[in-house]
């Protein structure tokens, strides 16, 4: 594309760094949701780990 006004090309190509680096973050965090698991996968297996404590009794 050509621009004669210098103004309008610096506003262009901030724009498209931005767009560039947008894309970057985006892509980022579609990474992170595909790694991260589930809701249904962070339960523990029923009768496996630590006991949970007793109930305090007066």
């Amino acid at each position: 594309m050509s621009v004669n006004n210098p103004n309008l090309m610096e506003r262009l190509n901030k724009i498209e760094n931005r767009l560039d680096e947008l894309e970057k973050r985006i892509s980022n965090l579609e990474k992170l949701l595909r790694r991260s698991p589930g809701p249904s996968d962070r339960r523990p297996f029923p009768g496996k780990g630590p006991k949970p404590p007793e109930p305090f009794k007066f």
